[in-house]
């Protein structure tokens, strides 16, 4: 049992977590894909490059933001999910922007701020985090990130801004049902880069059972999906939402049972 297996599906919550490769590459089990298009909401160009992309594609929307509200609308009118994208506190203390979350927030204030943040991005069913680096590792802040997930019915996906996050392990706690990133899709724009991270990722959902992939709505990216999706098809991954994917994995739970 490789290592990237058991850790990949430990982020799976509610589910219990399949232990053998062979039960993920059975025939009731295509591999699949995730794609979250990350910081939607301040340039609408870019935006609806997203929106319009084919298929299943998941869009995180940044709160309170100029065209955050509509996006979410025409995202959702063009069956893609939608999440909330929280800004949430990093290391090198970059500026979050309205509905950022930060440790020194106690946890009326920080609630307070992340229900409100849900309020202006309509449609979402999770939430993932925008930067974090710092937040993302202390348990308190995570929790209580946790909580609301839990009061209204959400998924979370750890972006794994730092290898130290202690996200998955409070949703785990929580049971909240989490999946957690794999690949940063675009950190370089270049073709060549693209083209490595998106066959990374392939890979990994070959091998793996799935991937998840996070990208951002610049305009080298999108026109890389449009050109690339259907490579998806062709080699028998299935793109999905993340919630999709969730709900798929759920029959495979029995299995825990016989292990």
């Amino acid at each position: 049992m490789s290592r990237h297996f058991l850790k990949h599906f430990i982020c799976l919550l509610l589910l219990p977590l399949i232990t053998s490769t062979s039960l993920v590459k059975a025939n009731e089990f295509q591999p699949s894909m995730v794609i979250i298009i990350d910081d939607l909401g301040y340039n609408l160009a870019n935006g609806l490059g997203a929106v319009n992309l084919p298929g299943p594609i998941t869009l995180a929307v940044m709160p309170h933001t100029p065209h955050g509200a509509l996006l979410a609308r025409l995202g959702n009118e063009a069956d893609k999910q939608i999440m909330l994208h929280v800004p949430m506190q990093s290391h090198a203390g970059l500026r979050l922007g309205p509905g950022g979350l930060t440790s020194d927030m106690d946890e009326q204030e920080f609630k307070k701020v992340l229900r409100a943040n849900f309020v202006s991005v309509p449609y979402a069913a999770g939430l993932n985090n925008h930067m974090g680096s710092a937040l993302t590792e202390q348990n308190l802040p995570m929790q209580w990130t946790m909580d609301i997930a839990n009061e209204l019915n959400l998924f979370f996906v750890d972006s794994r801004t730092s290898a130290q996050s202690v996200a998955l392990q409070q949703a785990m706690a929580q049971a909240v049902p989490a999946l957690t990133r794999d690949v940063f899709l675009d950190n370089d724009t270049s073709t060549e880069a693209l083209e490595k991270q998106f066959q990374q990722a392939m890979d990994i959902a070959n091998k793996h059972g799935f991937a998840v992939l996070i990208g951002h709505p610049y305009p080298a990216t999108t026109a890389f999906l449009n050109k690339s999706l259907g490579r998806l098809d062709e080699a028998g991954i299935k793109l999905t939402s993340a919630s999709a994917l969730i709900n798929h994995l759920q029959p495979l739970q029995s299995h825990l049972n016989t292990l």
